[in-house]
C-alpha cells in the first residue's frame, strides 16, 4: 500500500468504534479541503500505581473479567517511570481496546493500587500525548485502506495557510405561548449568512429577494441540511443555538421525519454536557455558539466595547460591538406577526435576516480571541468555546505534565468537593472607600499579580516542604515552598508570561495584526486564571495550601504600598485584591508615576504595578446602614472621557426601563457635567412625569418568566397574579401562560402590589407610587444620598436642604 504525506491542520478530534475497539479519527484541513484519518494503532490507557512490588505484569495482562455476558480483557501492560507530586514513582501503564472498559478495569484493580489518568477523554488524551495543538500545523503519514486512510504517524508542522469556512444561521418559531413548544410549534423561518452570501428560508410568500419560499416546514429543514452539505463548511455558528436552535430543529426534523445530518460524516449531530454547559456534537464540523463565546468574554472582561453591555443578547451585544442598531421586534409578538399582514410578514423578515447578518459580524470580532486561546490552551476550537478559564487551564496542565512527564492528578471525588468547600480560602485585601464624591484620582493595577507571586515564589503542591533546612520561601500563612527545582504551575505561568511580553512587543510594533492582539489577550486570559483553579474545589491540581499562599502574599504587597502611598501625601481611596485607587489632591501626574516607579524597584521578579488611568472624577456610593463605601460599587470618568462603571446594578429581571434609565442618566450628568442639580433634577422630572401620568406604557413593563405550573407555586407573586387574573376573565387561556415570558405593569387597582399586577394588554393605568417607592427610587437613591439628598426629598420633589 502507497503511503502519503499529509499536511494540513487540525479540525477536530473525536473517535469511533470500529469492530468494538475504540479507535481515534482526526479531521484534517488540508488544500482547503477536509480529510479523515483514523490511528488504528493508538488504544485507551490508563495507569495503576500497584501498593506491593511484586504485582507483575503477566497477572495484569491476563486479567479477564466478565459483566452482563461481555468479556473484558486487558489489551497489554507496559512498566512506566513517572514522577508523582515531584517524587520518582513506578507504575503500570494498563491498554484497553475500547473506553468504556476503563472505568470497568480501574475498579476491578483499585484493590491492588492507585489508578490515575482514567478519567481523561479519549480524544483530549490523543491530543496530549501526540503534543497535536488544533489549528496549528500537523504532518500526516498515512495508508489508504479499503477507503480509509489510517495513520502510520502524526507530528507537529508548520502551519500551512488554511482558510477555515462557516455559515451563521439563527432560526424564528411559531410561539402563540411567548416560549416555542418544540413538540407542536413549526420552525417558520431559517436564515444564513456566509463570508459570501446571505438568505433565508420560508413556507409563505414574502416579498424580499433574499427569500426562498418552499412548500412548508418540512421543506426549510431538509433544503438547510442540503445548504450544509454543498457548502462544506468547517463552523456551524449560531447564537444560543446549543442550547436552543439545533436541539429545536432536531425535534421539529424528527417531528417531521426530516434527516438532520449535519455532520460531514453522515452521523447524527447529539446534545451533551458539559459541565453546566449544554452543547451539541458536530462530528466533524466545528459547532461555535457565539453565545457562550460572548458570555466568557464579558466575565473575563476581554473587550472594552463590552464592559456595559448589561444584558448579552443578540441585539445588545451588536450594538456595543459594531456601534449599530439591530432591526427588532418583540419575540412575544412574532407568532402573531407570521399570521399578520404582508407588511409584517415582510418585516419578520427582515428581522430573521439581520439576526444572520449580525451574528456574522459578531462571529468576525470574536474569531480571532477565540483561535487564540484554542491555540494557548491546545484544545479544539469546539472545546474552547463551552470551557470555562478553569478548564482551559486544566487542559494546559494536563499538556504540560506528560511533557514533563507528571502523572496528572485525579479529579477529586463528592467528598472531596464537600470538604474543600467546607474551609474556605481567606481572600484578598479589600479596603472600602468613604462614600462620596472626589476628583483626581490615580488608579494602579498589579500587572498579573497573583501569577507573579506564584512565579516568584514557585507555588505549587509538588514544591511544598516542611525541611526549614531546604532552600525555600516563607509566606504569612507559614507554608514553605522549595525554591528549586520550578513547579510545574510556575513553570508553565512563566511561559505564558514570557510569551506575551514577546506578543506585546510585536503587537506594539504591528498594532494592524489582529492575530497577535488576540494572541496577547489569550495568553493574559488564561495566565490570570491559574489562582483560581489552584483554589477551585474541582481541580485536579486543588492546593488549599498553595492559594492561601498566595492571597496571603497578595494582601502583604498591597496593604504594604497602600502605607507607601499614605506616607508619600496621597490619600487612599479604595483598594481592592490589585488595584489601587489614589486621590492626588495637590499632586500631578508625574509624582503618580515616580511614585509607581519607586515602588517597582522594591518588587520581585515579574511583579509590577502600572497606571491603569486617571480619572477626572468619581463616586462610590455607601453600604445600606452604613457611611462606609460598598466594595466595587463605583462610577468614574476618565481624562480621555471613558466612563468605568461597577458594581451598579443596571439591569435587573425585577426593574422596568424607566428605572434604569434614569440610573443611567444620573450617574453619566454627575460625572460628564459634575453638576449635583442637573442630576437630581433628572430624578425630579421623571418623579413628577410618573405623577402626571406621562410615562409610556411600555417603560413601565417588568419582564419575567413563569417556570412552571400556575397552580404549583407556593406565593402569589405579581406576575402570578396578573396570569390569573386573565385566565380567570378569560381573556387568557392557562395553556397559553404556564412556562411563557410575561410582562406585567402595576396598576393603580388593589391592595397590594400582587393585586394591582396586570399583563401589560390588559393594564389601563399605572400606579405612580409604586414606580417612584419601588423602582425609581431604589435605582438612584445610593447614587444621590452622596450628593446631600434624602428619600424625602427626592420622592417629594422639595428643595435640598442639606448642602
Amino acid at each position: 500500500m502507497e503511503e502519503k504525506e499529509i499536511s494540513g491542520i487540525v479540525l477536530d478530534v473525536d473517535y469511533v468504534n470500529i469492530d468494538g475497539n475504540s479507535r481515534i479519527r482526526v479531521t484534517l484541513k488540508s488544500s482547503g479541503k477536509t480529510i479523515p484519518l483514523i490511528d488504528p494503532e493508538f488504544r485507551p490507557y490508563f495507569y495503576l500505581i500497584p501498593k506491593s512490588p511484586n504485582l507483575g505484569h503477566e497477572s495484569l495482562a491476563s486479567t479477564t473479567i466478565i459483566e452482563n455476558g461481555e468479556t473484558i480483557r486487558v489489551a497489554s501492560v507496559d512498566s512506566a517511570d513517572v514522577s508523582l507530586s515531584g517524587k520518582p514513582t513506578k507504575a503500570f501503564k494498563i491498554f484497553v481496546e475500547n473506553t468504556k472498559y476503563v472505568p470497568k478495569l480501574k475498579d476491578y484493580f483499585a484493590e491492588f493500587g492507585v489508578c490515575y489518568e482514567y478519567d481523561i477523554l479519549f480524544w483530549k488524551r490523543y491530543l496530549i500525548d501526540k503534543q497535536i495543538v488544533p489549528l496549528q500545523g500537523v504532518l500526516a503519514k498515512a495508508e489508504e485502506r479499503d477507503n480509509t486512510l489510517l495513520i502510520k504517524e502524526i507530528l507537529p508542522a508548520k502551519a500551512p495557510e488554511e482558510k477555515l469556512t462557516h455559515i451563521c444561521f439563527d432560526i424564528e418559531t411559531y410561539n402563540p405561548l411567548g416560549i416555542p413548544r418544540p413538540d407542536k410549534d413549526p420552525v417558520i423561518m431559517i436564515s444564513y449568512a456566509d463570508a459570501q452570501k446571505s438568505a433565508m428560508l420560508t413556507f409563505k410568500e414574502v416579498s424580499k429577494n433574499f427569500v426562498t419560499t418552499l412548500s412548508g416546514e418540512k421543506e426549510i429543514i431538509s433544503e438547510f441540511v442540503s445548504i450544509i452539505g454543498r457548502g462544506d463548511y468547517d463552523l456551524i455558528v449560531g447564537y444560543n443555538s446549543s442550547n436552543f436552535d439545533i436541539p429545536y430543529l432536531m425535534d421539529r426534523a424528527d417531528a417531521n421525519k426530516v434527516d438532520f445530518s449535519i455532520s460531514r460524516y453522515g452521523e447524527k449531530a447529539r446534545k451533551e454536557h458539559h459541565g453546566l454547559v449544554e452543547t451539541v456534537k458536530i462530528p466533524g464540523r466545528i459547532n461555535l455558539d457565539i453565545y457562550t463565546v460572548v458570555k466568557f468574554v464579558h466575565i473575563v472582561g476581554a473587550s472594552e466595547k463590552l464592559i456595559k453591555v448589561n444584558r448579552l443578547t443578540l441585539g445588545d451585544v451588536y450594538a456595543a460591538i459594531t456601534g449599530d442598531k439591530k432591526l427588532m421586534v418583540e419575540k412575544r409578538e412574532i407568532w402573531q406577526m407570521w399570521d399578520g399582514t404582508k407588511e409584517e410578514l415582510d418585516e419578520l423578515s427582515e428581522y430573521s435576516m439581520a439576526d444572520s447578518i449580525s451574528l456574522n459580524k459578531l462571529f468576525e470580532f470574536f474569531m480571532p480571541l477565540e483561535i487564540e486561546i484554542s491555540k494557548v490552551a491546545g484544545t479544539t476550537l469546539a472545546e474552547t468555546s463551552i470551557s470555562t478559564t478553569g478548564q482551559l487551564v486544566e487542559y494546559i496542565l494536563m499538556r504540560y505534565a506528560r511533557e514533563n512527564n507528571e502523572m496528572i492528578p485525579n479529579k477529586p471525588s463528592e467528598r472531596d468537593i464537600k470538604d474543600r468547600l467546607s474551609n474556605p480560602i481567606e481572600g484578598a485585601y479589600v479596603k472600602s472607600p468613604e462614600a462620596g464624591i472626589y476628583d483626581s484620582i490615580a488608579v494602579f493595577d498589579f500587572r498579573s499579580l497573583y501569577p507573579s507571586i506564584i512565579i516568584a515564589h514557585n507555588i505549587d503542591p509538588s514544591t511544598i516542604c516542611d525541611d526549614e533546612k531546604e532552600d525555600h520561601f516563607s509566606t504569612p500563612i507559614n507554608t514553605m515552598f522549595k525554591k528549586s527545582p520550578p513547579g510545574i504551575i510556575p513553570k508553565v505561568l512563566r511561559m505564558l508570561i514570557n510569551e506575551r511580553k514577546e506578543v506585546k512587543k510585536a503587537y506594539k510594533e504591528d498594532p494592524n495584526n489582529i492575530s497577535l492582539g488576540a494572541r496577547s489577550q489569550a495568553l493574559k486570559i488564561i495566565a490570570n486564571s491559574f489562582y483560581g483553579y489552584l483554589g477551585y474545589a474541582r481541580s485536579r491540581w486543588y492546593s488549599r495550601d498553595c492559594a492561601a499562599s498566595v492571597t496571603a502574599l497578595g494582601r502583604a504587597y498591597i496593604m504594604k504600598i497602600m502605607e507607601d502611598a499614605e506616607r508619600s501625601g496621597f490619600k487612599v481611596l479604595y483598594g481592592d485584591t490589585d488595584s489601587i485607587f489614589l486621590q492626588l489632591g495637590s499632586k500631578n501626574k508625574e509624582d503618580a508615576i515616580g511614585f509607581m516607579k519607586k515602588v517597582n524597584e522594591s518588587l520581585p521578579e515579574m511583579m509590577e504595578l502600572e497606571l491603569d488611568d486617571l480619572y477626572t472624577r468619581g463616586v462610590f456610593v455607601g453600604k445600606r446602614g452604613s457611611s462606609g463605601g460598598a466594595k466595587k460599587k463605583y462610577a468614574m470618568l476618565s481624562e480621555s472621557g471613558r466612563i468605568k462603571i461597577k458594581g451598579f446594578e443596571l439591569v435587573r429581571r425585577d426593574w422596568s426601563n424607566i428605572a434604569r434609565e434614569t440610573q443611567k442618566k444620573v450617574l453619566e450628568t454627575i460625572l460628564k457635567e459634575g453638576s449635583k442639580e442637573k442630576a437630581v433634577n433628572i430624578l425630579r422630572d421623571v418623579v413628577r412625569d410618573l405623577k402626571a401620568g406621562a410615562v409610556e406604557k411600555k417603560d413601565l413593563v417588568i419582564y419575567t418568566q413563569l417556570r412552571k405550573k400556575i397552580d404549583s407555586y407556593d406565593s402569589n407573586s405579581p406576575e402570578l397574579a396578573a396570569a390569573k387574573k386573565a385566565i380567570k376573565r378569560g381573556d387568557k387561556r392557562r395553556d397559553e401562560l404556564e412556562n411563557a415570558a410575561l410582562g406585567y405593569i402595576i396598576t393603580k387597582t388593589g391592595s397590594s402590589i400582587s393585586d394591582k399586577a396586570e399583563l401589560e394588554e390588559f393594564a389601563k393605568d399605572y400606579d405612580p407610587d409604586y414606580y417612584i417607592n419601588h423602582q425609581v427610587i431604589p435605582a438612584t437613591l445610593k447614587i444621590l444620598k452622596e450628593l446631600g439628598f434624602s428619600e424625602d426629598e427626592l420622592k417629594n420633589g422639595g428643595a435640598q436642604k442639606r448642602l
